[in-house]
């Protein structure tokens, strides 16, 4: 059986790697400004993150989230106090696509509509809903078109108010910065309005991949 085609590969098999320095098979060495998706961004192999990985391999790998699970509720606790929303609730998923498909669904079921409100050159993962939300015919097939999704212009302030009123929509998706649509950004206004709007229209903000600092 052979690998599924999902990208255009590049001719480099990493072996190894230490802080922003990987290796590949033939001993080269490349500087990774990378970061894996935001998950290796305290670099390779650090020994802190070694550690606790082999710590907890030795005690167990893995359990079904239908038993208790301090580890879990450890970090809702630091991430509650370190971003200042200790009254939010903390879902646990895999991938960015998990999580928003997930989010465009809860605003589904509360607000009892379907319509979605995205971006133009925006992109939200490769799962069902957030296909149909992520501004790219060439991933998007007929199972994915069902969905209601209306694509607006980015920092189009009038735009969005027009379509925004019209009582239908269940959520907006807005990625902080477009990262796979060219680092395109809303500007601050923007933002502030949308968050308004949305508020003002009881309609679900969902900000895609919000890239922090704490």
């Amino acid at each position: 059986m052979k690998l599924f085609d999902v990208y255009p590969l590049y001719n480099v098999t990493p072996v190894s790697a230490k802080g922003i320095v990987v290796t590949d098979d033939k001993g080269q060495d490349y500087l990774d400004f990378y970061g894996g998706h935001a998950v290796i961004s305290i670099g390779h192999s650090h020994p802190h993150y070694v550690k606790r990985l082999k710590d907890q391999l030795d005690k167990i790998g893995f359990y079904s989230n239908a038993v208790q699970n301090p580890l879990q509720e450890e970090l809702a606790e630091k991430l509650g106090r370190q971003s200042g929303c200790e009254d939010y609730n903390l879902f646990m998923c895999n991938s960015g696509a998990e999580a928003n498909e997930n989010a465009l669904k809860m605003a589904s079921f509360v607000t009892e509509k379907s319509k979605v409100i995205a971006f133009k050159n925006g992109f939200h993962g490769r799962t069902s809903a957030v296909v149909a939300a992520t501004d790219n015919p060439s991933i998007n097939a007929p199972i994915n078109q069902q969905q209601k999704v209306n694509f607006l212009e980015l920092n189009d302030i009038k735009g969005f108010e027009n379509e925004i009123v019209k009582k239908n929509v269940c959520a907006v998706i807005i990625e902080s910065i477009q990262g796979v649509g060219g680092l395109d950004e809303p500007t601050t206004e923007f933002f502030q309005k949308v968050a308004s709007l949305c508020k003002e229209n009881g309609v679900f903000l969902i900000a895609d991949e919000v890239q922090c600092g704490f």
